[in-house]
């Protein structure tokens, strides 16, 4: 069962920077949505509102301010014991295809991340970052300040990259992984497909996909055997919720999404998760180990992203770490879904605030 409260904002990257008039699908706010979306009206693909969330103190400030990842409770995913920081540092640097799912606005993960890519560039120094936070036309932008030939900030005003999780996030959030790629003389990949693509597959469907000019066709990967698997259900489900959630509060509309709201979601989805996976394992080859981040919901049940890896590189040895933003000492079956190792990334001080 896949929580509503945990995973609604990652459904968001799929719907809400898309819907039609909506000033998240314009180019120019490369950002995903930090806020949770309520979706009424699916079929005509309309958003009532969204709520933003509450005020924050500077991403600088709260990220420095974050638990020490070796102080915050880690689990492995398959015994559920709690497992120390150095066997989780042990773990990232014997695998060589490292997965982790973030929530893009939860500034503990952030503070992980950058210990985790750093272990994991100094067992495997040629090594490739793949980002979900780049998108694939970033791609000369980002080889350009690896090169030293631009600054940091013209790299993030070319990428757009400046408030991606919310406001002057890049800097502290982001742009840390970035660096450390730079300094180890490795590659940082653009993995994501443009928003102007997703969108498309979204309210047009495939063929014209297909039918663009050569050039931009490298730009995203379409699944031609699309079907309704596993990533289909996972849609539908929160899907459900949502609607429910959106009758609850009084809102119009079906009670549930039709299958064809569902294919829509789902072939957009899918146009993300292919370009990503496909990225990453084309980094993989050349480089022979890769760790790639990602919104969580992206990873979850090894479907998604990893999957679309997988199906690229069957022989590599992958590790899937799912960040959590919680303290509790108790870890669910809703907090594993197929990851090998758990980490909540907030202290209960964090969390009683």
């Amino acid at each position: 069962m896949i929580h509503p409260q945990q995973q609604r904002v990652h459904l968001s990257d799929t719907l809400a920077g898309l819907m039609p008039n909506n000033p998240l699908a314009t180019r120019s706010r490369r950002n995903f949505p930090t806020f949770v979306c309520v979706i009424a009206a699916m079929l005509a693909w309309a958003m009532t509102g969204c709520t933003t969330t509450s005020a924050r103190i500077d991403p600088a400030v709260e990220i420095a301010q974050a638990p020490l990842p070796s102080s915050v409770a880690s689990f492995d995913g398959k015994t559920r014991t709690q497992i120390g920081w150095n066997e989780v540092l042990d773990r990232v640097k014997k695998a060589n295809a490292v997965f982790i799912g973030e929530t893009h606005d939860d500034a503990s993960a952030h503070r992980i991340e950058h210990a985790l890519v750093d272990a994991f560039l100094v067992a495997h120094p040629t090594a490739a970052v793949s980002l979900e936070m780049l998108e694939r036309d970033d791609q000369m932008a980002v080889d350009a300040y690896l090169r030293g030939e631009s600054t940091v900030e013209a790299f993030i005003t070319v990428t757009k990259s400046h408030d991606w999780a919310g406001e002057n996030t890049w800097i502290p959030w982001y742009q840390p992984m970035v660096d450390s790629a730079r300094r180890s003389g490795t590659q940082v990949v653009a993995s994501n497909a443009p928003r102007q693509y997703v969108t498309i597959a979204l309210r047009e469907g495939y063929e014209p996909l297909r039918a663009l000019p050569a050039n931009e066709r490298l730009l995203f990967e379409i699944d031609d055997g699309l079907a309704r698997d596993g990533d289909w259900n996972r849609l539908r489900e929160l899907m459900v919720e949502m609607h429910k959630e959106r009758a609850e509060k009084g809102g119009a509309g079906p009670l549930e999404p039709s299958d064809e709201d569902v294919d829509r979601a789902h072939r957009s989805q899918r146009v993300w998760d292919r370009t990503m996976g496909t990225s990453a394992a084309k980094a993989f080859a050349q480089n022979h180990a890769v760790i790639h981040v990602a919104g969580g919901f992206h990873l979850e049940e090894r479907l998604g992203t990893v999957a679309q890896f997988a199906r690229l590189c069957p022989d590599a040895n992958i590790l899937v770490i799912s960040l959590r933003p919680t303290s509790s000492a108790e870890l669910s079956d809703e907090q594993i879904n197929g990851a090998d190792i758990v980490i909540h990334t907030k202290s209960a001080a964090q969390n009683s605030k």
